[in-house]
């Protein structure tokens, strides 16, 4: 029998058996391990203490956070309502179907429950399970959440509301049936280019909101033109939101609290919408497409924005497969229903413009109430510069604007200075006083500078066209009465109407009286800004004097009322691009103390 023998020098033969002969220096060794594996337990029950007395309620919350899913949903819009209270834009509630996408069944693991489920959802709304799958694509692209409802389908009429709860053992609980809200314009297409519409948000609108500190929700609906937009903040109001309790895996098991929403504020604008509706329904009668901008000169509120053509906001909150055709038909429409032409169209204002051109030479002194001119048509500047008409001698100040003689105006721009140089700059400078060729801070998302040209503008754009950056004596006629590159919008013209109304004042024009929450506190209001025009109050009343036998006596004869005093100043402009001129009709009433401008 072999027997097997310790290695040499580390153990010794005794009596009773082997024992070992550096006993002490393992002993030692064995201590060191001790030693290592109680400071080993103490960190680990230091760490332990760390994670649940020191940071234990931090790491508490975000097991909550794990085990609490958050979903939340949209507040009512504010209602937005005109200055004596009518209602312009409400919600109504409305019946929608939403799919949750994370418990519905994985289209790599359980496609053929998947499709089943989508395809007896969609033959129920009258769609396609491809479009669907399209919808829960688009709304993950936009950040949505796997337990966030996913709308599918909006307005959902009772009966297919009624199949859809008969179907649910098939449908699964990945189908909901809920009730959204959906902007309503009770006044149609009354005032629609003012109050613009809603839609769902884009993700380029999420990215942009995120980076201007208000992150929006991926199926939010905000404003996307006119009012609707400039205070979606203050429309759109606070979400609430429901909590769910979910598993391991994300997926909604059952509901826990729920957070109440915050409705958006009242927005009270100064538009009327009696004057509105008269606007709009003169509109409809022209036989072109037009625009009316009307303002009170004592403090630049908006009292009407009018647009032909128009459009009706109410189809921007229809289901989808209503909404297509009504939006190809508007984009198809060659008028442009969707241009807000008070605000952004820019025309040439034409023979209105003479009232700012009268009221620079008054100002210069190169031109008085006893200054005439023999109108014989027109008049020779290297080509002709004809009149409407030939209206003869002895027209002075208020002739010339009662009968709209170019004539004068031609004669009054050659005496403010060198035609070429500081006569153009000088009325020019004039003209961007009354608020022409500058934006006019109106609170919506487009405006329209327009264009005032002189000299140096024109040598500007055309540095690398020297022959065409000299400005001529000719295009000094064509300004002084509002033509050649003038440039104006028909809001631009009601506020330098209602300066030379209310005595020199600029108003900046606004929609907005104030805005109010839900408890009556007052979240913004309007605080009007002016400025002067530059322009004595003595010769302003001369200019008015001359735009009130307009009516009386001249080329706006047609316009007299028998109650009330109308002061104002027709206008034509040719169009190069087209074979009509553009009509203006600029006025102010009463003339004596005016309450209302009108472009």
């Amino acid at each position: 029998m072999a027997t097997i023998l310790p290695p040499s020098g580390k153990f010794r033969a005794t009596g009773a058996g082997w024992d070992i002969a550096d006993a002490l220096k393992v002993r030692r060794r064995a201590l060191w391990g001790i030693g290592f594996l109680c400071l080993t337990f103490f960190g680990l029950l230091a760490r332990l203490w760390f994670l649940q007395v020191v940071r234990g309620s931090e790491y508490m919350v975000m097991a909550q956070r794990n085990r609490i899913a958050r979903v939340p949903f949209e507040a009512p819009r504010g209602l937005i309502l005109d200055r004596r209270g009518a209602i312009l834009a409400t919600s109504r509630s409305q019946h929608s179907v939403a799919l949750v996408p994370g418990t519905l069944p994985s289209k790599k693991r359980e496609g053929e429950a998947r499709a089943q489920i989508l395809g007896t959802l969609a033959f129920l709304l009258g769609t396609t399970a491809k479009d669907l799958e399209a919808q829960l694509t688009d709304a993950a692209i936009r950040g949505g959440r796997f337990y966030d409802p996913v709308t599918v389908a909006e307005g959902v009429d009772l009966r297919t509301i009624t199949l859809i709860e008969e179907n649910k053992p098939r449908l699964s609980d990945a189908v909901l049936v809920t009730d959204d809200l959906k902007r309503l314009y009770p006044q149609g297409q009354l005032g629609a280019h003012v109050l613009g519409y809603t839609g769902l948000v884009t993700k380029r609108e999420l990215e942009r909101a995120e980076k201007a500190g208000r992150p929006l929700h991926f199926d939010d609906k905000i404003g996307k033109s006119g009012l609707e937009r400039q205070y979606d903040a203050l429309l759109m109001g606070t979400r609430g939101a429901q909590e769910y309790e979910v598993d391991s895996r994300g997926r909604p098991v059952r509901p826990r609290d729920r957070i109440a929403d915050k409705p958006g504020a009242t927005l009270r604008l100064t538009l009327d919408l009696r004057l509105q509706k008269a606007a709009e329904l003169a509109l409809s009668k022209a036989r072109n497409n037009g625009a009316v901008a009307a303002i009170d000169p004592r403090n630049g509120e908006i009292l009407a924005l009018a647009s032909r053509p128009t459009f009706n906001p109410n189809i921007f909150s229809l289901p989808k497969a209503q909404f297509n055709p009504l939006y190809r038909k508007i984009a198809a429409n060659t008028g442009h229903p969707l241009l807000n032409r008070p605000v952004v169209s820019r025309f040439s204002p034409g023979s209105t413009f003479k009232m700012i051109t009268a009221a620079a030479g008054l100002e210069q002194g190169t031109l008085t109430t006893r200054h005439s001119i023999n109108c014989t048509g027109g008049m020779r500047m290297g080509r002709w510069f004809g009149c409407w008409k030939t209206h003869g001698a002895n027209i002075d100040l208020f002739d010339s604007l009662a009968q709209s003689c170019n004539v004068f105006y031609y004669q009054a721009s050659l005496k403010m200075g060198n035609p070429q140089g500081s006569g153009p700059t000088y009325l020019a400078t004039i003209a961007r006083g009354f608020g022409l060729g500058r934006e006019t801070g109106i609170d919506l998302p487009s405006d329209e500078a327009g264009l005032v040209p002189d000299p140096a503008w024109r040598a500007e754009i055309n540095k690398s066209r020297p022959d065409l950056a000299r400005w001529y004596d000719g295009n000094t006629l064509n300004m002084s009465i509002g033509q050649g590159d003038v440039l104006a919008t028909p809001l631009q013209m009601a506020l330098a109407t209602g300066a030379v109304a209310n005595g020199g004042t600029l108003w900046k024009p606004h929609l907005l009286q104030k805005a109010v929450a839900l408890d009556g506190k007052i979240l913004k209001k309007a605080a009007p800004q002016s400025e002067n025009v530059g322009i004595s109050a003595k010769n302003l009343a001369l200019v008015r004097r001359g735009m009130r036998e307009v009516v009386t006596r001249g080329t706006g004869k047609g316009i007299a009322l028998p109650h009330v005093a109308v002061a104002g100043k027709t206008g034509s402009a040719e169009d190069a691009n087209k074979v009509l001129p553009h009509a203006w009709w600029v006025c102010y009433a009463p003339a004596e103390k005016p309450t209302i401008a009108i472009a």
